[in-house]
């Protein structure tokens, strides 16, 4: 018992030992015509196939095995296949526990309708997912003013729009490979780099009417009106050069590779179009075009996680804020305004950005990062990250804190970013959550892991905290809040996701801003020293990151210029509809770039 008040209620708590022996799903039953309003019902039930609030499961060892599922059998298909060529076994389900007592669910992309199975969201079993993490990766951004001011002082030479677009032309040639300058120079194949290309950004109107709109990211045609006019006001008259190397570079090398070959492929376009002779000068060009004013995807990581510019794990929680597009056509207004007037229209901001946190944050920090850089992981942290953005959980879950803030927050023009008046909301929204899962038995099971629970339910609090007062601070604070503290007192363990180094010191930390405890959110990122490489965690930084800028009504939220490069028709990967994507190739109707056909026997 505390002695303290509690500032929501101001009264005394005192925890009894009935609040903690009771069985909710039987409770739960009371009110079923309620529950089954909830679209985790409705969703439970069409992937069980079953009342998605039994606790018995009737079809135990009953199933068939691993054959319950297509791509299990075809991968027993194929295993047979290979072991027949090769001479030597390999895939065999005859080896290892035997699979499928229990259900082999498959899987519901949330916001799509579309079911697959559990391994086509295996990020070496899908094109799209591997595309989203290409993409990211082979991007980057030089600043043409600093190489066209050496180009003016030292090498005398006018800039005007014809010959920035002789450059602009010259460079979609070289960036794919293409030699210039000069005679005995290897060329790579132009259909294995055709998704490479440059593109200019700028947030002058003057500047864009200049150029061809062919190499443009034209910002006006891909936001809604008032966002577009806050990101051209901050980028102002600089024109940036957004570089897109091809696919199969990263492919081949990695992301540290990519600034390399931007700068060198840019300096070689920059002699070609202006004729450039001089050790001297073209020094000077190269410098301007690798190391001045770029910017890169992701830093160096430390040397116990060392990986490369661009690697994921250098790339900070803000920056992949601003890769996420799901908001872009959607008016840039402050969040509580929106959800005390409009309960729908709350509801449409928080799809989207359930949907961009869901996928692209849990897919780059939790799937790539976390299962596949550093633990070399290949089966776990699919569903992780799956439980992100598959079975409606997440929407469902969001419908329903949205209805409290609507509730609650109706004439609030602002809520301070205090521990005090954000802590009542936390705790009911983490208590929905938490008494969902007891709930449904077959939520249990589709999201089977501690895991799986702690990521959805301490990210969607640390959102909601951020979503109402615009600090990514207090967003952080309800991440570690929530997974350390209330998740463990309720179910007296989270699991190995939980109990982790973060969770531990996260809220003594959450102030911090010495560079080995934290920093500033946005300009974090997963290689943070204090945080161990756990499931779960990272994706929900990401969204303080998104949820703040939202809150606050911003169009961006950490660079509008990395939030404009991938606003880009042109990438491969859809990062405005990313569920979609994700849906196609688990499909096989997703095309990547990076294959080889070209250099391969027919096959």
């Amino acid at each position: 018992m505390s002695g303290k008040k509690d500032l929501a209620f101001e009264k005394k708590r005192v925890a009894k030992e009935s609040e903690y022996s009771y069985e909710l799903s039987a409770i739960a039953k009371k009110f079923l015509p309620t529950e089954k309003n909830r679209l985790i019902f409705k969703t439970m039930k069409k992937i069980f196939g079953v009342d998605p609030m039994t606790g018995i499961d009737v079809s135990m060892y009953k199933r068939g095995g691993f054959r319950q599922l297509r791509s299990k059998r075809e991968f027993a298909e194929w295993g047979r296949k290979i072991a027949k060529e090769r001479k030597l076994p390999g895939y065999n389900r005859a080896v290892g526990i035997p699979l499928g007592q229990r259900a082999l669910e498959p899987y519901l992309i949330s916001g799509t309708n579309i079911i697959v199975d559990y391994d086509d969201l295996h990020h070496v079993n899908n094109a799209a997912l591997q595309q989203m993490l290409d993409d990211i990766k082979r991007t980057v951004i030089l600043n043409l003013d600093i190489a066209h001011r050496v180009l003016q002082v030292r090498a005398g030479k006018e800039i005007t729009p014809e010959t920035v677009n002789l450059y602009l032309e010259t460079a979609q040639h070289t960036i794919g490979g293409g030699a210039v300058a000069q005679e005995h120079m290897a060329e790579i194949h132009p259909g294995l780099t055709s998704d490479a290309y440059c593109k200019i950004i700028t947030g002058s109107d003057e500047l864009m009417d200049m150029l061809d709109r062919r190499f443009v990211i034209d910002i006006d045609k891909q936001y809604h009106p008032e966002r577009a006019e806050a990101l051209k006001r901050a980028i102002g008259n600089t024109m940036f050069l957004v570089a897109r190397v091809p696919t199969i570079a990263v492919r081949i090398g990695d992301g540290g590779v990519v600034y390399r070959w931007a700068a060198m492929q840019s300096s070689m376009a920059f002699i070609s179009a202006y004729r450039l002779t001089g050790e001297s000068i073209i020094s000077d060009i190269a410098y301007a075009a690798k190391s001045a004013q770029l910017i890169q995807m992701g830093e160096r990581t430390w040397y116990s996680r060392a990986r490369s510019q661009n690697e994921p794990g250098g790339i900070p929680f803000g920056y992949i804020s601003d890769i996420i597009q799901c908001f872009r056509d959607l008016p840039p207004r402050r969040f509580i305004e929106i959800i005390s007037e409009d309960l729908e229209e709350g509801r449409k901001y928080l799809h989207r950005m359930a949907e961009g946190i869901g996928t692209i944050a849990n897919v780059l920090d939790e799937l790539i990062w976390y299962g596949f850089y550093m633990s070399g992981g290949l089966g776990f942290s699919t569903g992780v990250a799956a439980g992100g953005y598959c079975g409606e959980v997440v929407t469902d879950f969001v419908d329903s804190v949205s209805e409290l803030m609507h509730r609650y927050m109706r004439g609030v023009k602002k809520v301070p970013p205090k521990w005090d008046t954000v802590r009542w909301i936390l705790e009911v929204s983490i208590q929905i959550m938490m008494e969902t899962y007891e709930k449904y038995p077959s939520l249990m099971e589709f999201h089977w892991g501690g895991a799986h629970r702690i990521s959805v339910v301490g990210n969607l609090a640390g959102n909601t905290a951020a979503m109402l007062t615009g600090s990514t601070t207090v967003g952080l604070q309800g991440v570690h809040y929530a997974i350390g503290l209330l998740m463990k007192e309720g179910w007296l363990r989270t699991g190995w996701a939980g109990q982790e180094v973060q969770d531990h010191v996260g809220l003594a930390y959450s102030t911090a801003l010495r560079m080995e405890e934290g920093g500033l959110v946005e300009l974090r990122g997963p290689n943070y020293p204090f945080a161990s490489y756990t499931a779960g965690h990272s994706a929900g930084l990401t969204g303080t990151c998104v949820s703040a800028a939202m809150a606050r009504g911003s169009s961006w939220a950490c660079s509008p210029v990395v939030n404009a490069a991938f606003a880009d028709p042109h990438l491969k990967f859809d990062f405005a509809k990313p569920s979609l994507a994700i849906a196609k190739a688990a499909l096989r109707q997703f095309m990547p770039a990076g294959e080889r056909d070209l250099i391969s026997p027919s096959h």
